[in-house]
């Protein structure tokens, strides 16, 4: 047995002995919000739901390790299935906007008009690349915009784009920003569930399904990190140019 396949047993098995308890602690939490022991006063209510929100960051900051770890190694699964990754990233962004609106960011989504109307992928793990690479535009971002793009051309690939307003990545810290854990020395703006592990977490599943994650560019005035994704079968013909017009996420349509 190989060192990876110890590695991920065990992590598989801690997971599993650490998710127990900390689910037990957040489904206790849940009861005492919901007044099943007796109503909560203002402090005390203040005081769970703070507990609640790091249990939850804690399990998360578990789940992403663990995928980190399998996927780097090779050992995660792939699920590919058919789904509209149109419609998906509307879905996907969506709590990253409400992230971004909080501190006063705008956050569009433009999307290609060449996207096949439904693609086989697996969709649970482009879904966490998407929210990786946004959770890091947003969590340094301190003013100003994040454009998430789309592009399907006649490449091999096609391509998922997130380009921020931020500080930028000095070139002193470039070799280091696909290291787990390490997250530079400019603190985030907002506390992320991934603690340093959203962009080696993105690398690593975009290169299991055959892709890559790069930081296209950066300066004092924003970066811009790629997805750049093996094209998947598509299973419905392209739709209309005039239905798939590039759209924001309420699904109207750009001018």
């Amino acid at each position: 047995m190989s060192e990876d396949t110890k590695l991920i047993q065990l992590l598989r098995k801690m997971g599993h002995d650490m998710r127990v308890p900390l689910n037990t602690i957040i489904s206790t939490g849940e009861m005492l919000l919901g007044g099943a022991y007796d109503p909560l006063t203002p402090k005390q209510d203040k005081a769970v739901t703070r507990m609640q929100r790091n249990n939850m960051r804690l399990l998360a900051i578990l789940d992403d390790f663990v995928s980190y770890v399998k996927a780097d190694a090779g050992e995660l699964d792939l699920n590919p299935k058919p789904f509209d990754l149109r419609a998906q990233m509307t879905s996907w962004c969506a709590p990253l906007r409400s992230a971004a609106e909080e501190k006063g960011l705008a956050l569009h989504i433009e999307i290609s008009a060449d996207v096949p109307a439904t693609i086989t992928a697996d969709e649970a793990l482009v879904k966490r690349i998407v929210q990786a690479l946004l959770w890091n535009a947003v969590s340094y971002t301190a003013k100003g915009e994040i454009h998430v793009t789309v592009e399907w051309t006649t490449a091999p690939e096609y391509f998922i784009r997130i380009k921020d307003t931020g500080s930028g990545i000095t070139s002193a810290h470039l070799p280091q920003i696909f290291e787990p854990f390490w997250r530079g020395e400019q603190r985030p703006q907002m506390p992320t569930a991934n603690a340093g592990l959203g962009l080696p977490l993105a690398l690593a599943l975009a290169k299991l399904m055959g892709g890559t994650v790069t930081l296209q560019e950066t300066s004092p005035s924003g970066s811009t990190f790629c997805a750049k994704l093996s094209k998947p079968r598509t299973t419905e013909p392209l739709p209309p140019l005039e239905q798939a017009a590039k759209t924001e996420p309420d699904g109207s349509k750009l001018p």
